[in-house]
C-alpha cells in the first residue's frame, strides 16, 4: 500500500491511491446522509479484498480509515471526494465505479440522493455512460436478494 506524499504548504498532503479508494466509497456510503454499520462493515470488506490491500493487515487498514476519516472532518466529504476522483488510477475508474454502486445498493436499492450521487461520481471518474449503466444494472440484480 502507498503512503501519503507531501504536497502544498504547512504539511497538505495528497491522498494515496489506496486513501483515495477509501474515502470514494465512504463518501459513497455517506451520500444517503450517513454510513451505516453495515456499510462500514462492507467498505472494509470490499477493501480488505482488493489487489490494492492484499499486502496490508487489519491494523493498517483500520489506521488508514481512521486517516481518512479524520481528513473528512476537517475538510469535508465534498472536498475529499474530488481530491479522490483525481487519484483514481485511470484504469480502475469503472471498478471505483462498481464498488461504490454495489455499496450503495448493499440495502437493495438506491435513493433518490444515492442516485443522484451515482450520476455525479459517474460523470467525476469518465465512466462512459452505457458501461455505468450497466453496471448498475447488474448489481441491482445482485443485491436483489
Amino acid at each position: 500500500m502507498s503512503e501519503t506524499t507531501s504536497a502544498g504548504p504547512a504539511g497538505a498532503r495528497t491522498l494515496s491511491p489506496a486513501e483515495a479508494f477509501v474515502a470514494l466509497l465512504i463518501a459513497s456510503a455517506r451520500s444517503d446522509g450517513v454510513v451505516s454499520p453495515h456499510e462500514a462493515n462492507q467498505i472494509e470488506h470490499v477493501v480488505s479484498g482488493m489487489k490494492l490491500f492484499r499486502s496490508s493487515t487489519f491494523e493498517t487498514r483500520y489506521t488508514l480509515f481512521t486517516a481518512v476519516v479524520d481528513r473528512i472532518k476537517a475538510q469535508g466529504v465534498d472536498h475529499v471526494f474530488r481530491e479522490a476522483v483525481r487519484m483514481i488510477p485511470k484504469e480502475l475508474s469503472a471498478t471505483a465505479f462498481a464498488l461504490a454502486v454495489d455499496l450503495m445498493l448493499s440495502d437493495g436499492r438506491l435513493t433518490a440522493r444515492e442516485q443522484s450521487f451515482t450520476e455525479e461520481l459517474r460523470e467525476a471518474l469518465g465512466v462512459d455512460r452505457d458501461l455505468a449503466s450497466r453496471i448498475v444494472d447488474v448489481l441491482t440484480f445482485k443485491n436483489a436478494g
